[in-house]
């Protein structure tokens, strides 16, 4: 059987499905009030599937040595195509305030340091934890020059805005964590450069805000960011601005919206073999507009279980590389997994999902959460300096 066989995807979905519901009984699903469902649900399938992509991917660099895109339509899109989705995500959500700010002022403040808050104190530990297992694998022995290898550090501290480099002659550290920290800058710089996109909607932030936030488009800019994923942020746009139309909503509603948001999905994931198909973000662009505004595609999006895989998605997203990593490279030794059968890999990978998940759970309990409670204060506390 191909390592890239569908069935193999439809497994992990229902056993990562399977273990969430089991841990549905002993924690509730996050509250719908005030909250769009059906991202809700969408955001854990896409985590997912991301592990998904990477799991795969394992299965060939371990042969090959090189860490390219799966081979198939389907399982590259595991990853490009979710995290694009992910992009909408988030430009659907903060477009979203912009187009409510006449009715509710943006707190821009509040604003940043909610993301701050909610993305910094996970990613730190991660991190952390990457710089422990190098040291352990390079055996405490400096490999650079104490200057070089604080220059290494800073990048990683600093997002991996500019770089990604490996640590202390540690070759392709990024792979420790599956190389996920790249998607991480956009959204940085999406959430900077909000007030100039508010200014284009004729909505007004204070001055210090809107200049830093032209500082920030200028130095977006200069970043030379990839066009596809531009593209996607102006999708999440798109589908923020159709919420006004009661058309459109209605239809996104539907058993017949669903069917068309399903069927998007299905042509992009199934036939698209990159995010730069031509016809790749025209098919998610449709599928999320009509998720954000109502699709829950036959209720597979909006049910408790999937809301709660969604909770943690974050979690799933930076955590599961260190696991692939942990399991083919710490525990059996990159050879002895290179030697596994097809059957073999993917049931160590099918082996890692309940670890994934539990690990998650907890990651967002202990370390998202805290923070995300921690940003209220610390803005009051900085603004009574």
């Amino acid at each position: 059987m191909s390592p890239v066989h569908p069935l193999f995807y439809v497994a992990a979905l229902l056993c990562a499905y399977a273990v969430t519901a089991i841990l549905s009984r002993f924690v509730p699903p996050p509250a719908a009030h005030g909250r769009t469902t059906s991202i809700d649900g969408l955001r854990g399938y896409l985590a997912f599937s991301v592990f998904i992509h990477h799991a795969a991917i394992w299965y060939f660099y371990l042969r090959s040595g090189e860490w390219q895109a799966p081979p198939t339509a389907l399982y590259n899109q595991l990853g490009q195509g979710s995290v694009a989705l992910f992009f909408m995500i988030t430009s659907f959500l903060f477009f979203s305030k912009i187009l409510d700010s006449r009715q509710k002022p943006v707190d821009w403040g509040q604003l940043w340091m909610s993301r701050l808050c909610r993305i910094a104190p996970l990613y730190f530990v991660v991190v952390a934890i990457l710089f422990v297992l190098v040291g352990f694998l390079t055996k405490g022995t400096l490999s650079d020059s104490p200057a070089h290898l604080a220059k290494q550090v800073a990048h990683w501290l600093l997002f991996t805005t500019y770089a990604a480099p490996d640590l202390n002659g540690f070759a392709k550290t990024t792979l420790i964590l599956a190389g996920v920290t790249w998607s991480l800058p956009y959204e940085w710089f999406f959430y900077l450069c909000l007030p100039v996109i508010a200014w284009s909607q004729g909505q007004k932030a204070p001055a210090a805000f809107h200049r830093a936030g032209l500082f920030f488009l200028l130095l977006f800019i200069a970043w030379k960011p990839q066009w596809q994923h531009l593209i996607a942020f102006a999708g999440g746009m798109l589908a923020a601005k159709l919420r006004s139309s009661q058309g459109f909503c209605a239809f996104a509603t539907s058993q017949t919206g669903s069917f068309v948001a399903t069927v998007a999905l299905m042509l992009c994931f199934g036939f698209c073999d990159s995010i730069r198909h031509p016809a790749a973000l025209p098919l998610l662009t449709l599928a999320f507009s009509l998720i954000a505004n109502g699709s829950h595609l036959f209720g597979s999006l909006t049910n408790p279980v999937s809301r709660l895989l969604g909770e943690f998605a974050y979690s799933i997203y930076l955590i599961h590389g260190l696991l692939l990593f942990s399991c083919f490279s710490l525990l059996m030794g990159n050879d002895k997994a290179a030697a596994l059968s097809v059957q073999e890999h993917w049931l160590s990978v099918f082996a890692l999902i309940p670890c994934v998940i539990l690990l998650s759970y907890v990651s967002f309990r202990c370390l998202e959460v805290p923070g995300m409670r921690l940003a209220k204060p610390l803005l009051l506390r900085l603004r009574r300096r």
